[in-house]
């Protein structure tokens, strides 16, 4: 029976108990010790232009290389049609700002050019479309241009002729034409026609679909709803790594984002090369969109400035005057007097005369790291420059909060290394699920008396399945109920990044994925919209008892590849006793590999293809072939005691990083791996996999060298393991006992609701008596995000397939408990009306 439907029905919770649930747990609401008040913004989100996040995304605009800047030598995403003959031209431009445009010879009538849009244009029928251009041609002109929208297929979806006057060599443009779609396509293109022989330069050649809350050069809606629905209480922008930009021989410092080049008419927006993620940039969703959308989302702007530093360059610490003044002007545009400040009045000109109230301002991004000599880490003279925007900003602004910068990798303990003040600081974790969930705790013994903390970017991101599975979203829900926990710190969190757009995969993974028709949310988005919906205005101390699961291990071997051929040879397996439990020599060569004694494991995965291992046992070697093959599994099906030694030889050839060995597994989704020569042939790791969620349990430094073959033995007595490499011992561990439910509970004041937020992330079904501390007022319901497996996630085909459910509680008034069955792979909300 589909569990969905179960809860649906609101029936009592006995039905949903497993007869295989571990002993009962309670959950204790200590209402008589009430916390700090919930901080009101503690749920944000973080946009960065990344995976054409914003470009082909977000940003509304379907045609792609719309000022022909993307390539300087041919019109990518442009073709001619008909025979016409197109090409780039620098000459004659529309504007200092446009460096490029597109020239077209037409000789006889119908001819044209088209373009392809971001992997296609999504054309709905009954919907108008709004084009714009600026067409210019050699000589005088009287004529007319037919704009189409353009199915897959060719067919014409919908269209409309404009007549044109042209005076020869003078830019002239086409403005707010309204095409109506008549048939849907969601891979749909544009093209554009002349009925008259002639010369013509084209630039800008922009078409919009209707827009979030109608905004002109504005958002993709059902993108834009996506946010809406997680009610963000502010927006971080533009970045990341984009505020830095990265330097390349041609393009100098010009690839950073730089935000008076992202403001005012589109074609006075020069655009540029994000090399930082690959692709041209229009800044077409600039500074004043984002303020815009930010306030639409009824957020907070939060605005990141670039403090002189960026991927392979830099500007001297005491010559940053541009930069500072540059942070003043935005606070000015975004909050200035619209008749008394220059940029105030620019905002006002561009259709803000009211202030947008930035009151949140970060100085640089991830430039606090270690080498603060140099620039090898983006942080030269962090503190240095720190300080200078700081004053500037606080002399002119007191009002605004200025966020600083600590360590953003290569540590778990980020600290402010200054004496410098600083009214908050940004700390970013991208761990692996487990990691996240043994951090609950992490800000409970954190300092009050110093700086405010924002998580400014955090996710999943080791561990994670192909999109973003359930036991990913999970660990960052159990981590969320500790920012909740010490909110009263803990002020601000967002996940990172938002977007994907399914054809430019740059990151993974993103809690929101598309292409040009359709969207969804991950796990983690779906966890982001239900913390953050369900977060209550005062914190409340929750304990929980009989709280330890003991680890569960696997009783098979195998074997694994990262990047790399490898090869392994004279397998044996010992008993405790000394006895032989498995061997096998790779004698025969024609044995099949997978065969009745081993199988593989890997598939398809949201309807593609995963790399798959190849195989194969020549002259008493087993070989892996393929160098592309990435953490495929080869298992033995022999079931081996909870006591065994394992005694192989095995080496690298062709790649970058070592061979794998695994034991204690019980399908490719729960099992341990020893990973030898791994990342980069660097480092010799164990790595713990439950539920299609990884953690590295211990890690050293180890290079393994190519074609030389090493003695390896992993000795499993129960959960406790010993390695060797050529007889010496690399690790020793036990695995450790795991919480099997994180709670946290808060009480909202408006509603008079206690909210408790139950994670059971394991695949062990519990029952939890749950102590109120209150009394109920006969009201209760609960959200639960839940499914079968841990690593299950949604996909284009399946955008729902793990999604919360609501359904009534039935609660009698006046009870201070209930009995609450807790599903394996789990998020629980409950909502109890109290006295």
């Amino acid at each position: 029976m589909n569990i969905k439907h179960i809860l649906s029905t609101g029936l009592i919770f006995g039905a949903l108990a497993s007869p295989n649930a571990q002993a009962q747990l309670t959950v204790t609401v200590d209402s008589s010790h009430p916390g700090a008040q919930v901080s009101p913004r503690l749920y944000g989100i973080f946009f960065e232009e990344i995976n054409h996040a914003g470009d082909g995304g977000l940003y509304a605009e379907l045609v792609q290389n719309r000022s022909f800047e993307d390539d300087e030598e041919r019109p990518v995403h442009w073709a001619p049609l008909g025979g016409a003959q197109a090409s780039l031209t620098t000459e004659g431009m529309l504007n200092e700002r446009q460096a490029h445009a597109l020239r077209l010879a037409i000789t006889s009538g119908g001819q044209g050019v088209r373009n392809d849009g971001y992997w296609g244009m999504n054309f709905r029928q009954q919907t108008t479309y709004t084009f714009s251009a600026w067409v210019k041609s050699e000589t005088s002109y009287k004529g007319d241009m037919t704009i189409t929208l353009t199915g897959a297929d060719g067919r014409d979806l919908g269209q409309t002729t404009v007549p044109l006057k042209l005076k020869g060599g003078q830019w002239t443009q086409i403005k707010d034409v309204a095409i109506k779609a008549e048939a849907s396509d969601p891979e749909g293109q544009l093209s554009l026609t002349f009925g008259q022989p002639g010369s013509f330069t084209l630039d800008v050649v922009s078409l919009f679909p209707p827009t979030y809350k109608g905004r002109p050069n504005g958002c993709r809606i059902d993108l834009a709803e996506l946010l809406e629905a997680l009610h963000p209480k502010f927006v971080r922008f533009p970045g990341g790594c984009y505020v830095e930009g990265q330097t390349t021989p041609r393009n100098k410092l010009h690839n950073r984002f730089e935000w008076k080049n992202t403001i005012g008419p589109i074609e006075q927006r020069p655009g540029h090369l994000s090399v930082n993620w690959g692709y041209n940039i229009t800044d077409g969703f600039g500074y004043h969109e984002m303020l815009q959308l930010t306030e639409d989302l009824g957020a907070e702007p939060l605005f990141v400035v670039n403090v002189g530093l960026g991927h392979g360059w830099l500007q001297p610490y005491d010559q940053l005057e541009e930069y500072i003044q540059e942070a003043l002007d935005a606070l000015e545009y975004a909050n200035g007097d619209a008749t008394t400040t220059k940029w105030g009045a620019l905002r006002a000109q561009n259709g803000h005369p009211e202030p947008f109230g930035l009151r949140l301002l970060e100085v640089g991004n991830e430039n606090a790291n270690f080498y603060f000599d140099s620039n090898r880490d983006q942080s030269e003279h962090y503190f240095e420059r720190y300080i200078q925007f700081y004053r500037a900003i606080k002399e002119k602004y007191p009002e605004v909060e200025v966020i600083g910068n600590v360590e953003s990798w290569g540590t778990d303990e980020p600290s402010w290394r200054s004496q410098h003040p600083v009214d908050i600081l940004d700390e970013h974790y991208y761990r692996s699920p487990s990691w996240f969930e043994k951090n609950f705790n992490k800000y409970d013994s954190y300092s009050r008396q110093g700086p405010k903390i924002y998580i400014g970017e955090y996710a999943v991101t080791q561990g994670y399945g192909v999109n973003g599975h359930l036991t990913a979203a999970l660990g960052e829900a159990i981590y969320m109920q500790g920012l909740e926990r010490n909110s009263d710190l803990v002020i601000m969190g967002s996940y990172a990044p938002i977007f994907v757009n399914e054809h430019n995969p740059a990151w993974r993974p993103d809690m929101i994925r598309f292409n040009a028709s359709q969207s969804f949310g991950t796990p983690s988005y779906q966890v982001q919209k239900i913390m953050a919906n369900n977060i209550g205005s005062r914190i409340v101390p929750v304990s929980v008892s009989d709280n330890s699961l003991p680890p569960t291990i696997g009783h098979r071997m195998g074997f694994s590849t990262w990047g790399t051929k490898a090869e392994f040879r004279n397998l044996r397996v010992i008993g405790s006793d000394g006895s032989v439990l498995l061997q096998d020599d790779f004698a025969s060569a024609d044995s099949p590999v997978p065969s009745a004694n081993w199988e593989t494991f890997g598939g398809e995965a949201d309807g593609r293809r995963r790399t798959q291992s190849q195989w194969a046992v020549e002259d008493g070697v087993l070989k892996q072939q393929n160098q592309r093959a990435e953490g495929s599994v080869l298992l033995c099906r022999t079931q081996l005691p909870y006591e065994y030694t394992i005694h192989v030889e095995a080496r690298r050839m062709e790649g970058n990083e070592g061979f794998i060995i695994v034991f204690g597994a019980e399908d490719d989704e729960n099992l341990i791996w020893w990973n030898l020569g791994g990342w980069g042939n660097s480092q010799h790791a164990i790595e713990h996999m439950a539920d299609g969620g990884k953690n590295t349990v211990g890690a050293i430094r180890g290079h393994l060298e190519e074609g030389r073959w090493y003695d390896v033995e992993v000795q499993v007595r129960g959960v406790t393991a010993r390695c060797r490499l050529d007889g010496e011992l690399v690790h020793e561990f036990t695995l450790p006992d795991r919480q099997s439910l994180y709670a946290n509970a808060t009480l909202d004041e408006k509603t008079n609701e206690l909210i408790i937020k139950l994670v059971n992330p394991t695949s062990a079904a519990q029952t939890a008596r749950v102590n109120l501390g209150y009394e109920a007022a006969g009201q209760a319901r609960a959200i639960v995000l839940a499914s079968a497996k841990g690593s299950d996630e949604n996909s284009m085909r399946q955008q729902l397939n793990v999604s919360p459910v609501e359904y009534p509680i039935r609660i009698k008034e006046g009870t201070t408990s209930l009995d609450y069955p807790i599903q394996p792979f789990s998020l629980s909300i409950l909502r109890v009306k109290v006295k």
